[in-house]
């Protein structure tokens, strides 16, 4: 026999204390989201210029807002509106800039995994931009595990029916990597940038793979200009491949 679970009752001024609170967000979120396309508006077509050299500099003498918080404003914005044409609905500025990692195609498989991986019908933020964070590393090369083959192969190469599955797998599996290597190096001192930021930052002159193979992880960069191709070791976990490589790399010992 399951136990019961008793809820407490909301007297009626508590009632009225959140449904208060509630309409403040639903108002912030949309002031936010208004906000941003209006900037976005005064950035594309230049209208501080009359007073200001650059967009930022308007932002910060008019509104007191930083570089960052302009743009992220703008992002929100932009991210919900591609999010409402695809009848997905952003119900937070941290959700859009979860969101904001993949491109919109794969906004739906994002929250699809996530409430599979979590359970939750209304997931977190959090929950969303860990999820997030695997599609981003799944288009940058990673491979994930074939539902039915168990091989390792490229997202394109399993069934549109079966991405959720498949997907939802590796995040789970990236969970409990990023718990145990995303915050320290195999010494346990803090890396001075995350893995996935330096394979990223690669990208402007190379061709960058991380794949799965039978060994685990393996990082692939391929320089545009010169055509050399370079493998790093093999190592069991993505965190781990990318580092031994950097260090390879950079001729200190893996």
């Amino acid at each position: 026999m399951s136990a019961q679970v008793t809820l407490p009752v909301l007297t009626p001024g508590e009632r009225l204390r959140l449904h208060e609170l509630e309409e403040q967000v639903i108002v912030g979120t949309h002031a936010g989201i208004l906000a941003g396309r209006a900037l976005k508006a005064i950035q594309a077509e230049r209208l501080y210029r009359a007073q200001h050299d650059t967009f930022e500099a308007y932002g910060q003498a008019r509104f007191n807002l930083s570089r960052a918080r302009l743009y992220q404003l703008i992002d929100f914005a932009t991210i919900h509106d591609e999010a409402r044409a695809l009848d997905i609905h952003v119900s937070s500025e941290r959700m859009a800039r979860a969101l904001g990692l993949v491109p919109p195609d794969d906004y739906q498989l994002v929250l699809d995994v996530t409430r599979s991986v979590t359970g939750k019908d209304r997931p977190s933020s959090a929950d969303v931009q860990a999820v997030a964070d695997t599609v981003r590393d799944l288009a940058a090369g990673a491979h994930v595990e074939h539902p039915d083959t168990g091989e390792s192969v490229p997202l394109t190469q399993v069934p549109p029916e079966r991405r959720v599955e498949a997907v939802a797998r590796a995040a789970r599996r990236g969970a409990q990597d990023r718990t145990r290597y995303q915050g320290a190096t195999p010494q346990g001192q803090a890396d001075d940038v995350r893995p996935l930021d330096w394979a990223d930052g690669l990208r402007a002159v190379a061709d960058v793979e991380l794949r799965g193979t039978g060994g685990g992880w393996q990082l692939t960069v391929t320089d545009r200009s010169s055509g050399e191709r370079r493998e790093g070791p093999e190592r069991p976990t993505v965190w781990d491949a990318i580092r031994h490589a950097r260090s390879a790399w950079e001729g200190e010992q893996p």
